[in-house]
């Protein structure tokens, strides 16, 4: 049995997870869904164990009263073991900025992780039939400014708009 992986099977996983991490950052639920099977398993160090529906409906609220949230993707490694399945590690830093409503403080939240996933070929594609996202290190910074608009994010730039949503000025070169 061989264990190689191809170029394309690298290239479907590489652009599977970066979906799921702009899918989360701009709110489109239908992006962060798309590297899943439906029947996919998603483990989260101990904080949600459920489906990748579940798992949008459990992390979408949370994510919603945050400031903003960039999750980014570095040092995809892929591989087949030796079931011939084939899995990934992903190095994963995700910064979430919350306000508190009640004295206006702001904080930043970045956490290191790697999500561990196994794939699957499904209707053509392959699918991500299983996540475990491993947390490594979690740090809290109280932001010394405490105006949001200091701290909240901007585009410079005729026309540039920032959101967590359609109307951001990515969608206007890669569509909706």
């Amino acid at each position: 049995m061989t264990y190689e992986v191809t170029a394309d099977e690298r290239n479907q996983i590489s652009q599977g997870v970066y979906a799921y991490c702009r899918g989360l950052d701009r709110f489109d639920r239908e992006l962060a869904l798309s590297p899943f099977a439906d029947e996919a398993r998603l483990l989260y160090s101990g904080v949600f164990d459920g489906t990748a529906a579940e798992f949008m409906d459990w992390v979408w609220p949370i994510h919603a009263r945050m400031v903003v949230h960039v999750h980014r993707v570095a040092n995809v490694f892929i591989e087949r073991n030796a079931k011939g399945d084939l899995v990934s590690e992903s190095y994963v830093q995700v910064l979430l900025r919350v306000a508190d409503p009640d004295d206006g403080s702001i904080t930043d939240t970045i956490t290191n992780g790697r999500y561990v996933d196994r794939w699957v070929e499904r209707d053509g594609r392959l699918a991500i039939v299983e996540r475990n996202y491993l947390r490594d290190a979690n740090r809290v910074y109280p932001h010394e400014q405490n105006d949001i608009a200091a701290v909240r994010s901007s585009s410079v730039g005729a026309g540039l708009q920032w959101a967590r949503d359609e109307s951001d000025a990515s969608y206007r070169l890669l569509g909706a």
